[in-house]
């Protein structure tokens, strides 16, 4: 359990500590008056002003989060779209698609380590633009990118027999395959398919501890696919889980090196540091050209598969033609978290820093180039992460979004305070409250305020002469972009309440009353004297 030391004390100190330790769960949450919606609690464990400020993309998981779905968080970790209802969602980004720019995700249905669904393109406005699936497969939660050329990189998993004799296991066992296709998002056309029964051996495998491989309803996960990406070239980089390898696929389906593994192809020039990443995650190409790739080096695939201490943020450099590598910056959380499954680590060019998701444990950090760690942020007790408490699979940052929603803004008053949110707009900057009443034809301005968390709020005890509010929201230049429902308040509610509560409490005191005087002639009783004649006398 980490161990937390502060100077000065205060309350938020103290809330972030406790959210830490578990204190409200494994990932406190709250719930949104205006529309119902709700959001984990996000805790700041460390800030610095020089962090990007950009938006954040999560998919809030876990067996702690009461309402899963894709989250956006502003640059202040304030929730700005939730979406609810969609199953167990990943890799929530933005992504351009014939020059447009879309929220991607997968949406679908969770199995072990692998799951079934489609591919979801939601356009400004979040409605859904284009859905893409699978050929003749299942698409798999792993992966979802969209190429310079407006194709599809997916991954799917299937069940196969296979011999899986040279494990110690049945000649006669069940496989679970993986691989990636590659789709025409336009036509749904399967352009290319890479399968990794074709090209490893099930033996290349580090998942030597797992039982499955007897069963059709239990197979053995070799390979494990966690992401795909395209080069300039045409070819793809693959990361395989299991085998502990980056491997580097041609146009037709070879392979054209491995680093990392058993099929090692690369010469460590960091002494050992640069190749000996375990589990791992989302490979990608930061500098295709000099050769750089940055990926999350998770050390941990359960209990049973422990290879270091911490997960961790790698940038390593390699050179092709030379077969060498080299480790150039590693990237370690605040309390060393170590991740068993999933995460992520994304090089952000503009500021050249460093954005790591730590998937299994809730916690996601940015760091400079050189390693130095910005800000982190929690949402949720990292040391439960054992319990599937809350996850992301992945984390994105990403400044090019911009959040115009279909549906107005929600507006709901509750004991005499009107909440106000607007899910997903990104351009909203103040709120006017507006009132009017019977005899106003014509709604009214009456107060206005600067928006600064995802739900806002008005008093409404000092406006008793009317019943009927809305509120519109402004963007910078002061322009409405649109106006919420009308809540219309009970004028008399007050007034019941406070006669209904009169009335109880005149109850409450007759029954009081009749109670002691039920003790108080039971006492006299006792003195064989009446209560009455022992008063007179």
């Amino acid at each position: 359990m980490p161990s937390f030391t502060f100077n000065v004390f205060d309350a938020q100190a103290a809330f972030r500590v406790e959210i830490a330790l578990g204190f409200y769960g494994g990932s406190p949450s709250q719930t949104y008056v205006s529309n119902g919606l709700s959001s984990p609690r996000i805790s700041a464990r460390k800030h610095d002003s020089s962090c990007n400020q950009e938006y954040t993309f999560l998919n809030f998981n876990g067996d702690s989060v009461p309402s899963p779905g894709p989250a956006i968080l502003s640059a202040s970790n304030e929730l700005v779209w939730k979406a609810e209802g969609l199953g167990t969602t990943t890799n929530t980004k933005v992504q351009t698609y014939k020059g447009k720019q879309y929220l991607t995700f997968w949406a679908g249905k969770k199995g072990g380590t692998m799951g079934t669904g489609q591919y979801h393109l939601l356009n400004a406005s979040y409605d859904t633009e284009h859905t893409v699936s699978g050929v003749g497969v299942q698409g798999d939660l792993h992966e979802f990118v969209i190429t310079r050329h407006d194709t599809a990189l997916l991954t799917f998993y299937n069940v196969k027999p296979a011999d899986l004799s040279s494990l110690g296991k049945r000649k006669n066992g069940w496989l679970i395959d993986s691989g990636f296709q590659e789709v025409d998002i336009a036509t749904g056309q399967l352009l290319f398919e890479w399968r990794a029964s074709d090209h490893f051996r099930v033996d290349e495998t580090f998942m030597t501890l797992n039982p499955g491989g007897y069963l059709q309803s239990i197979p053995f996960d070799f390979f494990h696919i966690n992401s795909v990406d395209k080069d300039s070239k045409g070819n793809y980089l693959v990361s395989s889980r299991h085998t502990h390898s980056v491997s580097c696929i041609s146009r037709t389906g070879k392979i054209l090196w491995i680093l990392g593994g058993r099929r090692n192809d690369f010469t460590d020039l960091s002494g050992g540091d640069a190749l000996n990443f375990r589990w791992q995650h989302d490979a990608r190409w930061v500098d295709e050209e000099a050769g750089i790739m940055s990926l999350f080096d998770n050390k941990e695939a359960g209990p049973l598969h422990v290879d270091g201490s911490y997960s961790r943020g790698l940038m390593i450099q390699l050179d092709v033609a030379n077969k060498t590598v080299t480790l150039l910056q590693e990237y370690i959380s605040l309390h060393q978290t170590r991740a068993p499954s999933q995460g992520s680590a994304q090089y952000l060019p503009e500021s050249k820093h460093m954005f790591v998701g730590f998937g299994h444990s809730p916690v996601f950090s940015e760091f400079t180039r050189n390693g130095t760690l910005l800000c982190e942020t929690h949402f949720g007790a990292p040391w439960l992460h054992a319990f599937n408490t809350a996850v992301s699979y992945r984390a994105f940052k990403s400044a090019n979004w911009i959040g115009t929603p279909r549906k107005p803004p929600t507006a709901k008053i509750q004991d005499d305070v009107l909440f106000i949110s607007w899910n997903g707009a990104t351009e909203v900057t103040q709120w006017i409250l507006q009132g009017a009443n019977e005899q106003v034809e014509r709604f009214v301005d009456l107060d206005v305020i600067d928006k600064e968390f995802y739900e806002e709020s008005f008093e409404l005890y000092h406006l008793s002469e009317y019943s009927w509010f809305r509120v519109a929201a402004l963007d910078q230049e002061g322009k409405v972009l649109g106006y919420s429902n009308v809540a219309q308040r009970e004028a008399s509610g007050s007034w019941w309440s406070f006669l209904a509560a009169i009335v109880l409490w005149g109850i409450i005191f007759r029954l009081a009353w009749m109670a002691y005087k039920w003790f108080s002639q039971g006492r006299a009783g006792k003195r064989g004297v009446s209560w009455v004649v022992w008063r007179k006398a």
